[in-house]
């Protein structure tokens, strides 16, 4: 007998040795072995299929909730950093807002950067309050009054005296707009002493139009619950609700004209709370309803509101049903499959055998993140083969919807470096890149909906193939701007040359397509590149629900401000402008044409930086593109 090391990893220490195909088990096993094992085998895929169609079912649910998250989040969040940025802007420069115009500038200003706010407010300590608000008829009002109309105002003053920052009120009903505002609140102090609260307003019906929106795409309903009982936001409330008013702000289900929603707390079937328990936990729960079954997902959050919210989704529960019914009569059949085992081995030993190997085959391609080359499971005669080829399809839709929204080629580049675990923040020296397309806001007003979508798919498709071209990393998309680095996670000493290069790849790729526009007389672009290299914070970071693989620090701000040097520097009928620091352009090298654009002092910075325009590869060199 050899004996073996035993490796490092349970899973290789738990591998035979010797590995038997399953057709030869089942052709030459005994007759007894060979019934026992079709029959675990049988069972097993059952439950395994039953499980695998639970666990994408309340997995679908759960992606749901997340993208509503992530939506209340890109609604409110811009808020709370207007909130830190207004209040501060007010202390630090001794801003009056009931008597100096600059507060109506800033809040004007603030408006048109975050479109989801309502309104701008500001009370003084003696209840004198002053509005910046939307109107339809010029864009943005103003008015003040020395009684406040709002009864929330007054308790408003008081909380803020003692609280430390920015904080979410609980939903008012506002008279003059006539529905329910989420609100935020900023204490206002110059040199310790309490000048006033700041209030950054949303509307409600924002949040539902969010939701509507969303229904169309997943055939979910997404709602957000208050106090369990009142719904916040709901597609059916994209346009308001009679009959609410500052006692009542918001509707009970009753009032939402959702039938479904209305029995979310009902007490349910003997059979419904069991399942609910077994399947979703404290997470969600299964009501049977007008003759059909609906599973809840739901999580609580206190982020927003000093009452907890519900932020969740129901979807028909017909996958499970139809999984739990195939089950039965599997298990009916189970009896008359055993007694034929024996008879049929041969062909159902080569059959397990080929369906097994092309699960193999596939699981491998999904193991290496290449959905793309995973097949589909053909059908099979066999009940559990079916169940298991149906539960992976699924699952294989399911991950391909995923990586739509997963940085793939970032996480094929950490499991190739062996972070498989926490990653730790590091700092690092690196290169990063913003781009931004001049004048995206008026094009978009020439185009629907959809048609922005699709151009901005477009665009994205060019600028991530120039990217991803020299090993760099797309962090994250910002409306019509791009931002991506090089050199992490895995190290690049030459991050900057191929920055570098990428800009020169997107600029004759830009061109490139403009000229395909401008021939079927579509419509061309200008863009802004900045790039920037030096020090940054590199890793995991983010909340226990949700991480991202990211950067933080001056460096990022610093880029971020070359891209929007742009619109000052951009030379005549060039359609894209690549400026580069002084740093970049040193630790880039030989091998490309720079235009020197002196000393900028960049917003939110002090002193000069070097600026440089990129505008080809050195005279005579080789195309650092190609």
């Amino acid at each position: 007998m050899i004996l073996r090391r035993k490796p490092a990893h349970r899973e290789e220490w738990l591998r035979p040795v010797m590995r038997l195909p399953i057709s030869a088990l089942l052709i030459f096993g005994l007759s007894g072995l060979m019934i026992a094992a079709v029959a675990s085998v049988f069972i097993l895929a059952l439950w395994s299929g039953q499980q695998n169609t639970i666990d994408l079912a309340r997995a679908r649910a759960e992606l749901i909730v997340t993208e509503v998250q992530g939506r209340v989040a890109a609604l409110l969040d811009p808020a709370h950093e207007q909130a830190v940025f207004l209040s501060n802007l007010i202390a630090k420069q001794h801003i009056d807002p009931l008597h100096d115009h600059r507060f109506l500038d800033l809040a004007a200003g603030a408006l048109a950067a975050t479109p989801q706010v309502t309104a701008i407010a500001f009370a003084a300590p003696d209840g004198r309050l002053i509005r910046v608000y939307r109107s339809p008829l010029t864009g943005v009002e103003s008015d003040m009054t020395d009684e406040s109309r709002e009864a929330a105002i007054r308790p408003a003053l008081e909380a803020s005296k003692t609280a430390s920052g920015p904080y979410w009120g609980n939903i008012v009903w506002s008279n003059d707009l006539r529905q329910p505002l989420i609100n935020l609140r900023a204490p206002v102090r110059e040199q310790g002493r309490f000048a006033g609260v700041l209030f950054i307003v949303i509307s409600v019906a924002d949040l539902s139009a969010s939701l509507s929106d969303l229904a169309s795409q997943s055939q979910a309903t997404a709602f957000i619950l208050a106090d369990h009982t009142h719904v916040l936001a709901h597609p059916n409330l994209a346009a308001g609700v009679p009959g609410l008013s500052a006692a009542e702000p918001m509707p009970d289900l009753d009032q939402v004209r959702d039938p479904i929603l209305a029995q979310i707390w009902s007490r349910g079937s003997f059979e419904d709370r069991e399942r609910s328990q077994l399947l979703l936990g404290p997470v969600g729960r299964i009501r049977h309803i007008g003759g059909q079954s609906y599973l809840f997902v739901y999580h609580a959050t206190r982020r927003y509101s000093t009452k907890p919210w519900l932020i969740g989704t129901y979807l028909p529960e017909t996958t499970l049903s139809a999984a739990m019914e195939r089950m039965v009569t599997a298990l009916i059949a189970g009896s008359a499959i055993l007694v034929l085992a024996v008879l049929l081995a041969w062909l159902v030993g080569g059959l397990l055998n080929r369906r097994l190997v092309a699960l193999a085959g596939a699981a491998k391609s999904v193991r290496s993140l290449e959905f793309g080359a995973a097949r589909r499971l053909p059908r099979s005669r066999l009940r559990e083969l079916d169940e298991a080829a149906a539960a992976f399809n699924a699952m294989l839709d399911g991950l391909r919807w995923f990586e739509t929204y997963v940085p793939r080629s970032l996480v094929r580049r950490l499991i190739q470096l062996g972070q498989t675990g926490e990653l730790q923040s590091v700092e690092r020296r690196i290169t990063v890149m913003f781009t931004d397309i001049a004048g995206f806001t008026t094009l978009s007003e020439q185009m629907g909906a959809g048609e922005v979508a699709a151009f901005l798919n477009s665009h994205f498709s060019i600028l991530d193939h120039c990217i991803d071209g020299e090993g760099g990393t797309v962090d994250k998309y910002l409306g019509d701007g791009m931002m991506a680095f090089w050199g992490a996670p895995e190290i690049q000493e030459d991050h900057a040359l191929r920055a570098c290069r990428a800009a020169l790849a997107i600029i004759a790729a830009v061109d490139a397509e403009n000229a395909r526009q401008k021939a079927r007389g579509g419509i061309a672009i200008r863009l802004r590149i900045g790039i920037h290299t030096g020090p940054v914070t590199v890793g995991n970071i983010g909340g226990g629900s949700r991480m991202s693989y990211t950067i933080v620090g001056d460096t990022v701000n610093s880029a971020e401000r070359l891209c929007e040097l742009g619109k000052e520097v951009t030379p005549e009928g060039s359609a894209v402008v690549a400026l580069v620091s002084g740093d970049t352009a040193a630790a880039a090298g030989a091998g490309f044409t720079f235009v020197s654009c002196g000393a900028h002092v960049l917003r939110g910075r002090q002193g000069g930086t070097e600026i440089l325009r990129l505008v080809g590869p050195e005279t005579g060199a080789a195309d650092p593109a190609a």
